[in-house]
């Protein structure tokens, strides 16, 4: 097991060339306004931003940085398998640009074209792909569901790492604990998270896991560990330093 983990933990620590080019951002439950979900700092990196929905009328969001004259690239994708790729587009959520100054963009779906993704080894479609010259300031991406779906919209092009801020705090990628214990009544500091906060995210679709004192988002290598899916599966949401090191 430590191995398997490890093997995890050095890619998500060091890196490689095909790991940054699509940093992956799992929207949450409580990303339901630009304002409340995750920042891209540098709009032009790329990341992967992934949203489930399990009925219609959900709303998840997200935020990017572009400086003025930057490229902004944005792709919306879905897993090339039942049931999302038999989803009809008008069944599909909705994706709406807001530029700094408030215009908002409506993306159109008008394409489904194979694309496989290497690392993970995931066969996706590209449903549309929109570009354009980026205004200075603050992009909000909304994204508003139809019915039960999943989909991945790529922003930037980038092969760099990026930073992602949920409100004074980055993401867990990973990031010091106070405590490996949680606290009867846990609250957030700007320097880390607490073990409330990893407990919250403990299933496949958000995984953390605290493995000594850090925070590590363990969502994107659940379906690529070597060792099967159960193994990642079983640290969602927990204290795993002992089982790391076992």
């Amino acid at each position: 097991m430590r191995k398997l983990c490890a093997a995890v933990l050095l890619f998500m620590l060091i890196g490689s060339g095909v790991a940054q080019a699509h940093q992956p951002v799992v929207l949450l439950d409580s990303d339901t306004t630009a304002a409340k979900g995750p920042l891209l700092t540098d709009g032009t990196v790329s990341y992967a931003i992934r949203a489930w929905f399990t009925k219609s009328g959900q709303k998840k969001a997200f935020r990017a940085q572009f400086n003025v004259g930057d490229a902004l690239s944005v792709q919306y994708l879905i897993v090339d398998k039942q049931p999302e790729n038999s989803l009809r587009t008008s069944a599909l959520p909705r994706l709406v640009i807001t530029s700094p100054s408030g215009t908002s963009i409506s993306i159109n779906l008008n394409e489904r074209v194979k694309f496989y993704e290497p690392f993970s080894k995931v066969n996706y479609l590209y449903l549309s792909r929109y570009s354009a010259v980026a205004k200075a300031g603050v992009y909000s991406f909304t994204i508003t569901s139809k019915g039960k779906a999943e989909i991945t919209v790529a922003v930037g092009d980038k092969e760099i790492p990026g930073e992602v801020l949920r409100g004074t705090k980055p993401t867990p990628t990973p990031t010091s604990t106070s405590s490996s214990t949680a606290s009867p009544t846990p609250s957030a500091s700007p320097a880390g998270y607490t073990m409330a906060q990893v407990k919250a995210n403990n299933s496949s679709k958000s995984c953390w896991a605290v493995i000594d004192g850090f925070v590590y988002n363990l969502t994107s290598w659940i379906n690529s560990h070597p060792g099967g899916s159960s193994a990642i599966v079983s640290l969602c949401g927990t204290d795993a330093t002992s089982t790391f090191k076992s």
